[in-house]
């Protein structure tokens, strides 16, 4: 497939829905090469097949991100399949409501290692890549508008979201210090209608519609704008981009 990423390979976390799977798609459309990671085989073999529709070629690979052995299969599958990585989306995370009072130590451990530790293991690993093949790569942290901002309830996901944030400016800063220079950007998604927003409150029109109402656009967040965002971020569109915050939210955090 021709397109801005064409004879690129990029690797897309939690890509067997939502967000990561609108992801696949859009960098597909493109021209990339993709690897597409998750623990639910079905969905990442349903994303696979709908990018094959479109013409393009994905890997799908059962992946825990906790786990540094598995990350270091991803890569090695990778580069095996199709030459050394490009791009790194880490978009793979959890999400859940409680109050403080209710947040236990195992809850907290249990995001922490999924959103912190697994973005985290990305970033080591694809820095990796990129300096043993002498490529100029571009990552992608999906964080959230919580990753900027209290939320009332969700201290354990505010503060996971945050610490990608911090960690998105860091890795920035190593990677422009390599050669050939890496790019890292966090992307902060504002409320997306997705599996993850449908599964804690509920699939209701209403709900979509209050939440499309309180947002300064009056628009629902859908996962296809964040795989435009994730695209620019990618591409070379945003060469002169590294350590920033791509808030896509509607405006619901310009107030």
């Amino acid at each position: 497939m021709t397109g801005k990423l064409a004879n690129r390979t990029v690797i897309v976390t939690g890509a067997t829905k939502g967000i990561g799977r609108e992801a696949c798609l859009a960098l597909a459309r493109e021209g990339a090469k993709i690897v597409a990671t998750g623990r639910d085989e079905k969905g990442g073999l349903e994303t696979a097949a709908l990018v094959g529709d479109l013409g393009g070629e994905c890997l799908y690979l059962r992946h825990d991100i906790r786990k540094e052995n598995d990350w270091r299969d991803v890569f090695a599958k990778t580069t095996e399949r199709f030459g050394a990585p490009h791009g790194l989306v880490n978009n793979a995370g959890i999400f859940f409501v409680k109050p403080l009072a209710e947040t236990t130590e195992e809850d907290f451990d249990n995001i922490y290692s999924i959103n912190v530790e697994g973005t985290f293991l990305g970033v080591k690993h694809a820095f990796q890549s990129f300096a043993a093949s002498q490529t100029q790569g571009a990552i992608v942290n999906v964080s959230s508008l919580m990753g900027q901002v209290g939320f009332p309830n969700a201290i354990a996901y505010c503060a996971t979201k945050g610490a990608i944030t911090a960690m998105t400016k860091t890795a920035a800063m190593e990677g422009a210090a390599m050669s050939p220079k890496v790019r890292v950007n966090s992307l902060h998604p504002g409320v997306i209608w997705t599996p993850m927003i449908t599964g804690t409150f509920g699939d209701d029109k209403a709900l979509s519609d209050a939440f499309a109402a309180d947002t300064p656009l009056k628009m629902i967040g859908l996962p296809e704008y964040m795989a435009d965002a994730i695209t620019f971020l990618i591409s070379d569109d945003s060469a002169y981009i590294t350590g920033a915050e791509l808030t896509a939210d509607g405006g619901r955090g310009a107030d």
